[in-house]
Parts: structure tokens; C-alpha cells; sequence
């Protein structure tokens, strides 16, 4: 197994993409969203967000459309359920800082969990959320893209389109 999977970071981002941690086949591979099941990529192209689909190990072409990754949690595990509420709260640091220094416009959390956890509440609505946790970004919540997630692809699509929107609205940057 290898060590963290970097950060995809570069600074003002249009969204920065932020999971719960990084699951056993994505920890071995190196990249995020590199779960058989996990529809990530698929999302990513078929919302426009990215020109084509990519593969995790092209992860890295993300910051070419504007587009960071990273985690709250680096440790690797076969589910987020094996993260403890407070390892989690644990992220909300280092992840603040993040933003901070490069400054995305629009944070998407990749679960309604993701975003929980980072807000330390126990509710919260998909799309986008009416006040920021870090400064002016944008929160905008998620479906999580696991295959493991019951909801439809489609259904997931209409939210990951959200973001696009949200790129593309009036204040988006040419």
C-alpha cells in the first residue's frame, strides 16, 4: 500500500472536489476514485465538467479543466464507515487551509457525509448550501459518486451539473 494520495490542488480553481478518504483499491492505485463501482469520472464527463472521461490515473489533467481533488481523511480504508466523526473533524484544518491558500471558488463535497462532517452538522440538503464554511467558495453538496450509493446515476448527474452551472454562472471567470 502506498503512502497519501497527493492533493490535486492549483490556486483559484473553478471547484475543488473534496471525498471522505480514499478507499482500499483508489489507496493500492495511488488515485482517487479508482473504485470499480465509483462513478466519479463518469459524473465528471457526463456533467461537462471535464471534456472526456478520464481515468483515475489521469487524474492529474483535472487542474488543465479547473478542477482539484482531495480528501478530509488521507488514511485509506474499504469504507468511510470506518472513520471515526472525530478523525474526520480532524480534516476541517488542514482542508480550511487549503482553501485558504488556493482559493477554488467552488467546494464540492462528494457525499452529504463529506460535507457533515466538515460543517459539524448532523443535516443538510444537496446543491448548493446557503452560507460558506471557508470564506467566499461556494459550498455545494454531493451525492456520493460510490457505486455503493443507492441513488441513480441520473439523479446523481442532476447535482454534479449543479456545479457546472455554478462555474458557469454570472460571476464565472473566462
Amino acid at each position: 500500500m502506498q503512502g497519501p494520495i497527493p492533493d490535486i490542488v492549483a490556486p483559484n480553481l473553478h471547484a475543488l472536489f473534496v471525498g471522505f478518504n480514499p478507499g482500499t483499491r483508489s489507496g493500492a492505485l495511488g488515485h482517487n476514485y479508482a473504485g470499480r463501482g465509483n462513478q466519479f469520472w463518469r459524473l465528471l464527463a457526463a456533467a461537462e465538467l471535464t471534456p472526456h472521461l478520464l481515468r483515475p490515473e489521469e487524474d492529474r489533467l483535472l487542474l488543465s479543466f479547473g478542477l482539484g481533488s482531495t480528501n478530509l481523511v488521507a488514511r485509506t480504508t474499504p469504507s468511510a464507515a470506518d472513520l471515526s466523526r472525530a478523525e474526520l473533524r480532524g480534516g476541517v484544518p488542514r482542508l480550511r487551509d487549503l482553501i485558504q491558500t488556493y482559493r477554488p471558488r467552488v467546494i464540492a463535497y462528494t457525499g452529504k457525509g463529506v460535507y457533515l462532517a466538515a460543517a459539524d452538522l448532523d443535516r443538510a440538503e444537496w446543491g448548493v448550501q446557503p452560507t460558506s464554511l471557508f470564506g467566499d467558495a461556494i459550498d455545494v453538496v454531493l451525492p456520493s459518486p460510490s457505486g455503493l450509493a443507492r441513488l441513480p446515476f441520473e439523479e446523481k448527474l442532476r447535482w454534479f451539473r449543479e456545479v457546472k452551472r455554478v462555474i458557469d454562472g454570472p460571476n464565472a471567470t473566462p
